[in-house]
């Protein structure tokens, strides 16, 4: 029997969602799912489900694509498939549009023929198809040996494009990835009426990224050039709630307890700016969030484990994201 109960309670819907991952490292993508969901688990390559949705945060994620209410699930055989489909019940009339998908082609599935044949059991049901505003967006979602019909909910917001690091007014080579930056945001639990320091911030990529979600953001930097130029970004992209300072990572000069702290450390030369040998700084600033905050976002080129256990942390996540073939980025989620 399909399901198809949405349960609205403080702000979450609660029932069963199924999560479309995007990239190719499903945990990375599932961990950072886990701010706009909880009981987020990989069940098969590009899916993942969720008990709960907190919906305003869905449409912030920047590895899912999209999250739709779990209406059944089954084996990808199609003799399996279209008898449980209709017995799929959607309590509001209107239009449907099907959407079939063969994740990271997995499977040697039809998709276009499975659209064909779901659409013709919700007509026979009393549906009409509408393909621009259906009422009912029921997508068809085949990995592996595992096939999960639902209804869509939420899509995730568009637009990363637009703050690519050389469209914004200041850039320096190096910086990360929009999408990048979001999923770090995220990590790091950036929400409305959420505190998130950057004390290594640059050019403020993912500060903006974590204000646009609605945080209110400190950021910090050794260099005047780069605090003036986060500042220039982030009113660029009219964020609020933002200050930007030059400052020392290893002293931070706040006594003001934050939600989070994430830093992505500095490569090669830059990280001399400080007058700080590279471990130094890292152990230093890692101590100085210990007194801030109970979560830390850490990025580096290498592996944290040993500053991090002489600072106290336990390292709860360590994720490795390829950029390109002379930098591997290493992120560390640590908690106390």
């Amino acid at each position: 029997m399909g399901i198809d109960i949405l349960i609205i309670y403080q702000n979450r819907i609660v029932s069963v969602y199924v999560l479309e991952l995007a990239g190719e490292e499903d945990d990375f993508a599932a961990a950072e799912a886990q701010n706009a969901a909880n009981g987020v688990h990989v069940i098969a390559p590009g899916l993942a489900l969720a008990k709960t949705i907190f919906p305003l945060r869905i449409v912030h994620l920047g590895y899912t694509h999209r999250v739709s209410t779990v209406l059944l699930q089954t084996s990808s055989s199609l003799s399996e498939l279209l008898p449980c489909i209709n017995t799929i019940t959607l309590e509001q009339p209107g239009t449907i549009a099907i959407r079939a998908r063969d994740i990271r082609k997995s499977t040697n599935i039809d998709t276009k023929k499975i659209e064909r044949e779901v659409g013709t059991i919700f007509v026979n049901k009393g549906f009409s198809v509408d393909l621009n505003n259906p009422t009912h967006e029921i997508r068809v979602l085949f990995s592996g040996d595992i096939c999960i019909v639902g209804r869509l909910i939420k899509t995730s917001l568009k637009g990363h494009m637009d703050r690519s690091p050389t469209k914004k007014p200041f850039f320096q080579p190096g910086s990360m990835d929009p999408i990048e930056a979001r999923a770090i945001a995220n990590l790091a639990g950036a929400r409305p009426n959420s505190i998130v320091l950057d004390p290594m911030c640059g050019t403020g990529g993912i500060l903006i990224e974590a204000a646009l979600m609605g945080a209110t953001v400190y950021g910090m930097d050794a260099q005047q050039k780069m605090v003036v130029g986060a500042n220039q970004n982030l009113r660029y992209y009219s964020t609020k709630n933002f200050v930007i300072i030059q400052g020392d990572a290893a002293n931070l000069p706040i006594s003001v307890k934050v939600d989070s702290i994430l830093f992505d450390v500095p490569y090669g030369r830059q990280s001399k700016i400080a007058g700080y040998e590279l471990d130094v700084l890292i152990k230093r600033t890692l101590e100085e969030a210990y007194l801030l905050t109970s979560k830390v976002v850490a990025i580096s080129d290498f592996p944290l484990e040993k500053l991090t256990k002489q600072t106290g942390w336990v390292l709860k996540n360590h994720f490795t994201r390829r950029v390109h073939k002379s930098l591997t980025r290493h992120v560390h989620i640590l908690h106390k």
